[in-house]
């Protein structure tokens, strides 16, 4: 009768030889390819030794990858490549998000794990550098541990790992600062401080600071949209003469690393759809205002060349404008501003609509300060403290 062939993964008997004082084991293992190899283990101890460290050698061995992109031998800083580069190609991430997760590695993992191999980072050492990182910069931290899981999921998809050694890290704490809204005293201030500061170099020749600030400050409270889509607004997409008057975002300007030079992105955030908002009467004026500086053709906030304007330059003059005890406040604080004014006044559903949130959790979480005053109950409560006292007597 023949033979049985082995299955994938089984090996045959372990042999055992010794040869100038040292113990060899070995045996032939079909591998998941269907080919057949020979495996060996050696002690100077004994031949019992070498038969168990070929034992546990073949509980984890894997069958050799070398014609794989990706094997046992690949470096991290070798897989981060491999993943990123997947990553653009098939369209998963846009420009800005490759910078940031190029920069993250650069900063917190090339130096520090990239000249390890795939298998020799465990799950304890991988949770340790996490945490140190951490320690400094928790949102780096958050994303460094995306990075490598996701490096290492696909590490786990070419055979090269059983299970992903990230998964088990913690994630890192982030302490995120309560969501904080402007008044409407607080925004009297703004905007007169923000008029002070475009004044100031009235009569000294040359341009004013911050020419366009106040305009942005205004449209910013009067939609709630990000900064960057306010800042990629063009007339085309301004309504002033509708009942009721809208503006329409539909895309965002991006300024940064590999994202290029800055240019406008014709769709927003995360390819949401366009987006159409109401203008309040505050914000009617101030586009209106707008139409004499750059007429109705382009960006509505444009350079004296007609160009984009870039927000690290409106955040800094906003900086420069405010007095110290409202230094806290910066463009997207006016998004929270609105979502805030918007749930009081209409409901967290409402809100959640005009800031165009998928969910409304994310409103509620990241957008909306918290309301800290209880409802007037007290019908209710003594209601309540009088049937006790009743029950008593």
């Amino acid at each position: 009768m023949p033979r049985q062939r082995m299955a994938p993964g089984e090996h045959g008997r372990i042999a055992e030889r010794s040869s100038g004082g040292k113990f060899f084991a070995s045996t032939y293992v079909r591998d998941a390819d269907g080919k057949r190899r020979r495996v060996e283990r050696s002690s100077d101890k004994s031949a019992e030794d070498a038969r168990r460290l070929l034992q546990r050698h073949l509980g984890t061995r894997r069958a050799p990858l070398d014609a794989q992109v990706v094997n046992d031998k690949t470096t991290l800083s070798e897989l981060f490549e491999q993943w990123i580069e997947g990553k653009v190609k098939r369209g998963e991430i846009k420009p800005q998000t490759e910078n940031q997760y190029r920069h993250v590695w650069t900063k917190h993992g090339d130096c520090q794990l990239g000249a390890l191999r795939i298998r020799e980072l465990e799950t304890p050492r991988a949770h340790s550098h996490i945490q140190s990182v951490a320690a400094t910069t928790p949102a780096q931290a958050a994303y460094l541990r995306l990075v490598l899981r996701e490096m290492y999921a696909l590490a786990v998809r070419f055979g090269v790992m059983q299970i992903n050694p990230i998964v088990g890290t913690a994630t890192a704490k982030r302490n995120r600062k309560p969501v904080r809204a402007v008044s409407a005293d607080e925004f009297a201030t703004v905007r007169a401080a923000v008029a002070d500061y475009t004044r100031s170099r009235d009569g000294k020749g040359g341009p004013r600071p911050g020419r366009l600030l106040p305009a942005f400050v205004e449209v910013l409270a009067a939609t709630g949209a990000r900064p960057g889509e306010v800042l990629a607004l063009r007339w085309s997409d301004v309504d002033l003469l509708a009942d009721p008057p809208t503006v329409t975002i539909v895309g965002t300007l991006l300024d940064h690393g590999a994202a290029g030079p800055l240019h406008r992105q014709d769709e927003r955030k995360h390819g949401s759809p366009a987006h159409t908002v109401v203008l309040p009467r505050f914000g009617v004026e101030a586009l209106t205002e707008m139409v004499g500086q750059s007429g109705m053709d382009g960006p509505v906030f444009a350079t004296r060349d007609g160009g984009w304007v870039s927000l690290a330059n409106l955040r800094r003059c906003l900086r420069d404008a405010l007095p110290e005890e409202l230094s806290w406040v910066t463009p997207h604080s006016f998004r929270r501003t609105v979502g805030t004014v918007i749930r009081d006044a209409h409901g967290s559903a409402a809100a959640q609509q005009q800031l165009s949130h998928t969910e409304l959790a994310t409103t509620e979480r990241h957008y909306l300060q918290r309301v800290s005053r209880g409802p007037d109950v007290r019908v209710a409560l003594d209601k309540f403290a009088g049937q006790q006292s009743g029950d008593r007597k």
